[in-house]
């Protein structure tokens, strides 16, 4: 999902433009990643959630206090492997 190189030099010359703007889901994590679990375990047990609610083509957006227990590393492999569950 992006602006192609056409739109934004259209926008760029005062041009207006609209956009469908997809649907965004939250996916709110609780509590703290145990000690021997990775990220990757983390991501692929959300990448199995979000492929049975039918996220293809929509905003995921993680929130909740689980969020502030990752590291940013953590954090990182989550958003790399979101074309995992088609976002």
């Amino acid at each position: 999902w992006g602006v192609g190189g056409i739109e934004a030099e259209a926008v760029c010359c005062g041009q207006p433009i609209s956009m469908v703007l997809p649907e965004v889901v939250g996916y709110k994590l609780v509590g703290k990643l145990p000690s021997q679990a990775t990220a990757t375990d983390l991501v692929l047990a959300i990448a199995k959630n979000l492929r049975a609610k039918g996220v293809v083509g929509k905003f995921v957006e993680f929130y909740g206090p689980g969020v502030s227990t990752l590291s940013l590393s953590d954090r990182a492999t989550i958003s790399n492997m979101s074309p995992e569950f088609g976002a």
